[in-house]
């Protein structure tokens, strides 16, 4: 079971996917983001690959200090091309301790 941090304030984490044409929706559609961060987590990992039939996606954890939601979905409304998003994007995660 993960060890969730106690301050939800503390930090927003996130996963960055990027790769192929719509690699971004393809991760959307084939994974969910926090088992894919859990256990990139437990085995030590800041980054990780996919490359199999289907899709090249590279995936990275990256982490602030605590973020608005409302100034996410402004950022991706306003600054962000849609198209752009179906091939990199951020999905967020619930921060858990490493282990």
């Amino acid at each position: 079971m993960p060890n969730y941090l106690n301050n939800s304030n503390e930090k927003s984490v996130f996963l960055y996917v990027r790769g192929d044409d719509y690699s971004a929706l393809s991760f959307d559609k084939r994974f969910n983001a926090q088992e894919v961060y859990e256990d990139m987590i437990s085995k030590g990992e800041t980054s990780r690959t996919i490359d199999d039939d289907y899709d090249y996606m590279d995936i990275d954890i990256v982490e602030f200090d605590k973020v608005d939601h409302k100034f996410l979905d402004w950022i991706k409304s306003n600054l962000c091309d849609y198209d752009q998003l179906k091939d990199r994007d951020i999905f967020e995660v619930k921060p858990v301790k490493s282990s």
